[in-house]
């Protein structure tokens, strides 16, 4: 699992960024999260479409 629970996340698609909420394990190599975004809608993610919020350094929800 890259991003565990309370990642801070942001789609490859934009600059929208979310929390992980929760991790599903699709098989041995894949992941699949459910993020709450910053526009405060929800939705699920293949790892592949997901980029750490700052490459230059991961962060974590406050409350982690």
């Amino acid at each position: 699992m890259k991003y565990p629970k309370g990642s801070i996340v942001k789609h490859k698609s934009g600059d929208i960024t979310g929390e992980v909420v929760n991790t599903f394990e699709q098989g041995e190599k894949s992941c699949g999260y459910y993020i709450k975004w910053d526009d405060g809608s929800h939705s699920y993610h293949a790892e592949q479409e997901l980029n750490w919020a700052d490459a230059n350094r991961p962060m974590f929800h406050p409350q982690q």
